[in-house]
């Protein structure tokens, strides 16, 4: 029995499926985090630290398939060739390779989308927003409150927008409620009332820090009067070395003369020893805060009178320019330096919320020009772009890496089963150091027939999603090809469909199981997500 297990292919096999066993509980955990950070309203840096992640694990499988090719290789040489470090630096740049090139897929990908494109993808951004706060309901989609929160919502919240951009006449179909849905983005987007108040706070806090200032109401840490202090105290201490002194040796006859030159520019007591330099930093500061109190401030190009009150200061038309400024509020609003109600406040943020609405309406309805390289909207029709492809690329990357890994891995076991029948001398016939002939062929009809087997489960299963009339839709516009598309066009677009269909209804299905080995097996790991962090 032991002398079947040091048979080497049959350890190298053990070996490979205990290394296949450990990544696929990596990527299944990897999936089930890429689904929760796609799988929602998408932040551009949550998607750049989970796919450092995914490029990593890609590189990984590729390199494990390197590794097992190169290893059979060493058992057929009996060891001669290629050696472990050859293996080993090979397998690491495998994995260097497969992440460069998966990044710059991706890149390519965004890059070579047209400014129609960028545009669509802009808007549909926006759609998928909407969606996930509740603005937005679809008609022929799932009727449930809750659909977003599952598995299979999820899934269909990371392909929405690459699904979208190829919706005919998509922006013709989102005017009527554009308004309305970007009024509601902006709303969200503040945090409501209670966001936007936080915002109002610190800007009001702002302006009363100037007040102070302005009012002489200086605290010692002021950098402006701590640099007057120590200027005055430097040319007090330059002037007495002319005569050789320190504040320390001023000669006692000399005292007064040194005093009532000082009191000619820092208001020190009459009484006042040279080298009492706390005593002389207080009359600096005294000075520095009349100055202060009796000079007025210029803001905006406003000019303002000393000594007013905090709500007169804040009544200024400069300091009124810049809150609305800060505050992101129309011209001729005005911001009180305190609202007795939220019903007051309530009518500040309104006003926030259409300047903006305004805003934000002439993007989303701006020319496809404008989309175009070195247009107005260039760079954010890029990110958006960028918003609708990698998710959904993510997630078919990730499932292609689980199935066919899952998929060598019944392989594996299939060929140590063999190998072990071979070396009792009761399986098929073939040599007990490899497989070959009829083994061989049963052991590879076991890794294609899992992977079309996988495959093919997935493309007939449906889901709550896949079934509902939208999905069906949206699919059916996906397939869509021009007047004048060849035939590979058409079939690319046919594959394309199926890849959604597939990922949608896989990631559906597979997230609890993922879910469970990250928490349970992988101690919860973050995959450099932290939503508790935002």
């Amino acid at each position: 029995m032991l002398r079947q297990y040091r048979n080497p292919y049959i350890k190298q096999t053990l070996i490979l499926i205990a290394l296949t066993v450990v990544y696929l509980c990596f990527e299944l955990g990897f999936n089930a985090r890429l689904l929760d950070v796609v799988g929602g309203n998408v932040k551009p840096k949550d998607v750049e630290d989970i796919e450092f992640y995914g490029r990593s694990l890609s590189g990984i499988a590729a390199a494990l398939f390197l590794l097992q090719f190169m290893w059979r290789r060493r058992l057929v040489n009996r060891g001669a060739s290629p050696s472990w470090k050859t293996i080993v630096v090979c397998c690491l740049l495998t994995v260097c390779a497969v992440f460069a090139v998966l990044d710059t897929f991706v890149t390519v990908l965004v890059n070579t989308r047209d400014a129609g494109f960028r545009r669509m993808a802009f808007s549909t951004t926006l759609l998928q927003r909407s969606l996930v706060s509740g603005n937005l309901r679809l008609q022929g989609l799932v009727d449930d409150p809750t659909l977003f929160a599952k598995p299979e919502g999820k899934a269909f919240l990371a392909l929405f927008p690459f699904l979208a951009v190829s919706v005919g006449h998509l922006d013709a179909r989102m005017e009527p409620a554009k308004e309305q849905l970007v009024r509601a983005n902006v709303r969200q987007l503040a945090g409501g009332p209670a966001g936007y108040y936080e915002n109002y706070e610190k800007a009001i806090a702002e302006v009363q820090d100037k007040w102070k200032l302005y009012s002489g109401v200086i605290p010692d840490d002021d950098p402006g009067l701590q640099a007057k202090q120590q200027s005055s105290w430097d040319d007090y201490r330059q002037s007495l070395s002319r005569h050789g002194w320190q504040p320390t040796n001023v000669p006692a006859r000399r005292r007064a003369a040194v005093v009532s030159n000082v009191r000619k520019k820092v208001p020190v007591p009459s009484n006042w020893h040279p080298a009492d330099q706390i005593t002389f930093r207080a009359a600096v500061r005294q000075r520095y805060v009349a100055e202060a109190a009796s000079k007025g401030v210029t803001v905006r190009g406003d000019r303002i009178p000393p000594r007013l009150s905090f709500p007169a200061f804040v009544a200024r038309a400069g300091i009124q320019a810049e809150l609305r400024d800060g505050l992101e509020l129309p011209p001729g609003a005005v911001v009180q330096p305190g609202y007795a109600s939220p019903a007051e406040f309530g009518r500040l943020f309104d006003q926030f919320v259409d300047r903006k609405t305004a805003e934000k309406l002439i993007e989303y309805r701006a020319r496809r020009e404008d989309f175009e390289g070195g247009g107005k909207y260039f760079k954010e029709g890029k990110e958006a772009a960028r918003a609708a492809i990698v998710p959904p690329v993510a997630l078919f990357f990730s499932l292609l890496g689980a199935v066919g890994h899952f998929s060598k891995l019944l392989y594996l076991i299939a060929k140590v089963t063999l190998l072990i029948r071979a070396a009792r001398g009761s399986g098929p016939s073939g040599t007990e150091d490899d497989l070959s002939g009829r083994p061989a062929l049963v052991a590879t009809g076991v890794l294609i027939s899992a992977l079309a087997g996988a495959w093919g489960v997935f493309t007939l299963l449906d889901n709550n999603v896949t079934r509902s009339d939208l999905f069906g839709q949206m699919l059916d516009w996906t397939r869509q090809s021009e007047a004048d598309s060849t035939r590979w066009q058409i079939v690319g677009r046919h594959v394309l469909a199926n890849l959604t269909h597939v990922v949608a209804v896989g990631q559906g299905y597979s997230y609890p199981v993922n879910e469970a080995i990250r928490n349970n097996i992988l101690q919860g790991m973050e995959y450099g997500y932290h939503p508790e962090k935002k």
